[in-house]
C-alpha cells in the first residue's frame, strides 16, 4: 500500500510521465510591490485628510458625527472591495473615487460655511501652502497676494469684544465693505497725531472732524459725506453694529496697530438733530509711566509720598478729577511701595476692572440690584480681612460703611490706600465725608492725600521765548530777578514743527499736591471744618498747592502761563 507498480511511491508521477509544471501566480501579477505601493500611498494621504476632516468638523462646528462615517466608512468599503477585485486597473480608481468624492464633497460643504478667509483650496490657501512648503527648499514665494485693504495706511484694523469666531466675522465683512482703507486712513491720521481720541460730526452737507491730543481738542478739515458715509458703515461693521441705524446709542470696540504699538478703541455711536456723532477712543498697551520721575513729582514730595506708604498703619487717599491720569499714577505708586515684604491684598468692582499689580491680588465684587450676598461689596470685604493684609488697596471709594469699616482695621496695624475723584487735596476729604463715614474715625485714620492735574508740555522744538512783566512776576509770587524768560509756543511760525504739527505742545505731564496731615488738618476733618479752612491750614503746614506747582514748571520753561490758566480753571 502506498506504491505504484514498479515502486514508485504514491503520488510520484509514473515513470515516462511528464513532469508538472511549475507553481505561478498567474498573469493577474498579484504580488506587483509597485501595485501595493500605490494602494499604501492612497491610504496613507486618507489617514491624514480623515484625521484633519474629524479635527476640522469639531473646530469649525460643522456635524462631525455625519461626516466622519461618510469619510471613513465610504473609503474602508471600496478599499477591502478593490483587494478583492483581480483586475488592478479596476479596483484602484474605484479606491481614489472613493476617497476623492467624501473628501471633495466635505471641503466644498465647508467653504460653504467658513468665513472667506479661512476657505481652503482656494487660490490664497494654495499659494500660502506653496510659500510655506516652497519656503523650506529656498523658493521664495509671497504668502499672500496682497489685498486691497492690506495697501494704503500702515495701520491694522481688527474686530474685537463680540467673540474670536464673531470678531473674524465682523473683521472680513469690514475688509470687504468700500470705505474700509477710508477707516484705516482715519485711524492712521488719529494715531499719527498722537490722539486719544476722534469725534466725527455728521451734518447734512459734510462731517466735522475733531481730535484730542493731550487732553485738548483740535478741529481739523471737514470731510465729505460721499466719503465718510462708507468709512462709517465699514467702521460699524468691523465692530458688530448695526450700519443702518442712525438714531440710537451704540457701543463697540476693535483693535488697531500702528507703528508696531496696539491699541484698543471703543466706539460710540449716537443719533443728533443733525446727524450722527461718532467718538473713537484709543488706549495703548504700551506702558507709558514706570517711575515717579516719569509722572513729573519732584523728588521731595517722592520722599514724603512714599514715606506715608512706608507707614504701619494710615489711609493714603489718592485723587484728581475724571481723565487726568489717576489710573496711570495709582498703578506707579503701588509698583513703588514695599509689595515684596509686606502682603498687600485689592479690592475692585467687576465692573470696572485696572490693570493688575505684580504681588498685589486682586479680588472683585459686584455692584447693583439682585447681586447675591456672596458676590457684594460688605462681604467680600469682611472676607478679604480675615486674611489679615498688612496693606489694602480700594480704588474708588464709593460706599461709606466699607470706608468706615476698613478705619475701624487700621487701628489693627493696617494701611489703606484708596482712591476718589476730586479737584484737590481739600475736596477730596470731603467727597469721603460725604460717603456718609464717620468723621472723627477717618480724621483719625487720615495720613496723606495726593492730588494732581495733567498739563500740556511745550514742543522743545518750537517754543519761544519771551521776557515776562514785573506785573505778572508780582502775581505769581516770583522775586524780581528770579527768572528771566517765560516760554510759549511760537506766535508766528515760519513752518510748521514736525515735532508737534503746530500746536506748541507736546506730551504730559503732571502737577501734584502732597497734603501731610497734621492735627490741625485732622482736628477740622473730625469737627466738620470747611473746604477753605482745610486748605488754609494744609497750606500753613508747608504744602505747595497745585497753582504753586504749577508756577514752578512755567518758570522751568516746561509749560506756558496760558496752559497753566487753562488747567487751573478746570
Amino acid at each position: 500500500p502506498g506504491m505504484q507498480p514498479g515502486g514508485a511511491p504514491a503520488g510520484a508521477p509514473a515513470a515516462g510521465a511528464p513532469a508538472p509544471a511549475p507553481f505561478v501566480r498567474g498573469s493577474g501579477n498579484y504580488m506587483s510591490w509597485l501595485k501595493m505601493l500605490a494602494f499604501w500611498l492612497v491610504f496613507l494621504c486618507w489617514v491624514h485628510t480623515t484625521d484633519w476632516v474629524s479635527t476640522d468638523c469639531q473646530t469649525m462646528h460643522l456635524q462631525y458625527i455625519r461626516w466622519n462615517p461618510i469619510v471613513f466608512g465610504t473609503f474602508v468599503g471600496f478599499f477591502v472591495l478593490g483587494w478583492m477585485l483581480p483586475l488592478f486597473w479596476l479596483g484602484f480608481p474605484l479606491l481614489v473615487v472613493a476617497y476623492v468624492t467624501p473628501l471633495t464633497t466635505y471641503i466644498i460643504y465647508r467653504n460653504q460655511h467658513v468665513a472667506l478667509s479661512q476657505r481652503v483650496l482656494t487660490r490664497p490657501h494654495l499659494r500660502y501652502w506653496f510659500s510655506v512648503n516652497l519656503g523650506r527648499l529656498g523658493v521664495k514665494i509671497e504668502a499672500e497676494k496682497k489685498a486691497a485693504w492690506q495697501l494704503g495706511p500702515p495701520v491694522k484694523l481688527e474686530g474685537a469684544g463680540r467673540g474670536e469666531r464673531d470678531n473674524r466675522v465682523n473683521t472680513l465683512a469690514a475688509r470687504q465693505s468700500l470705505g474700509f482703507n477710508e477707516a484705516r486712513r482715519v485711524m492712521a491720521e488719529t494715531l499719527g497725531r498722537r490722539a486719544t481720541a476722534a469725534m466725527l460730526e455728521f451734518g447734512q452737507q459734510q462731517v466735522d472732524v475733531r481730535y484730542m491730543i493731550d487732553g485738548v481738542w483740535h478741529n481739523d478739515e471737514p470731510q465729505t459725506r460721499e466719503v465718510c458715509d462708507p468709512m462709517l458703515e465699514s467702521l460699524k461693521l468691523l465692530c458688530g453694529l448695526n450700519p443702518q441705524e442712525r438714531q440710537a446709542r451704540q457701543k463697540g470696540a476693535f483693535t488697531a496697530n500702528y507703528d508696531s504699538i496696539d491699541y484698543a478703541a471703543a466706539v460710540t455711536a449716537q443719533g443728533t438733530a443733525t446727524g450722527e456723532r461718532i467718538v473713537i477712543q484709543f488706549e495703548s498697551e504700551k506702558v507709558q509711566f514706570k517711575t515717579l520721575d516719569d509722572l513729573g513729582m519732584r523728588p521731595k514730595m517722592q520722599e514724603q509720598l512714599l514715606g506715608l506708604l512706608a507707614q504701619r498703619q494710615g489711609f493714603v487717599l489718592l485723587s484728581a478729577m475724571p481723565a487726568s491720569g489717576l489710573r496711570s499714577t495709582t498703578n506707579v505708586v503701588l509698583q513703588k511701595t514695599d509689595r515684596f515684604t509686606r502682603e498687600f491684598l485689592a479690592m475692585e468692582d467687576e465692573a470696572h476692572p485696572y490693570e493688575g499689580v505684580e504681588n498685589i491680588p486682586v479680588t472683585t465684587y459686584k455692584s447693583g440690584p439682585n447681586v447675591p450676598e456672596e458676590g457684594q461689596l460688605m462681604h467680600v470685604l469682611v472676607k478679604l480681612f480675615r486674611m489679615e493684609p498688612e496693606v489694602f488697596v480700594m480704588r474708588d471709594l464709593v460706599d461709606g460703611e466699607a470706608i468706615n469699616f476698613t478705619c475701624e482695621k487700621i487701628l489693627e496695624n493696617r494701611l489703606i490706600v484708596g482712591t476718589v475723584r476730586a479737584k484737590d487735596c481739600a475736596e477730596a476729604i470731603l467727597r469721603v465725608l460725604a460717603l456718609k463715614v464717620s468723621a472723627k474715625a477717618f480724621a483719625r485714620s487720615l495720613t496723606g492725600v495726593l492730588n494732581q492735574r495733567l498739563i500740556r508740555k511745550l514742543c522743545d522744538g518750537c517754543k519761544e521765548a519771551y521776557a515776562p512783566t514785573p506785573q505778572i512776576l508780582q502775581q505769581l509770587g516770583i522775586p524780581p530777578g528770579r527768572v528771566q524768560a517765560f516760554f510759549r509756543p511760537p506766535q508766528e511760525p515760519e513752518k510748521v514743527c514736525e515735532k508737534c504739527g503746530g500746536i506748541g505742545y507736546h506730551g504730559r505731564t503732571a502737577v501734584f499736591e502732597l497734603m501731610m496731615v497734621d492735627d490741625t488738618v485732622r482736628k477740622l476733618v473730625a469737627t466738620g471744618g470747611k473746604m477753605d479752612d482745610i486748605r488754609q491750614a494744609a497750606r500753613k503746614a508747608g504744602m505747595q498747592n497745585l497753582q504753586a506747582e504749577g508756577i514752578v514748571l512755567v518758570a522751568k520753561g516746561v509749560t506756558s502761563l496760558p496752559e497753566l490758566m487753562r488747567v487751573m480753571k478746570q
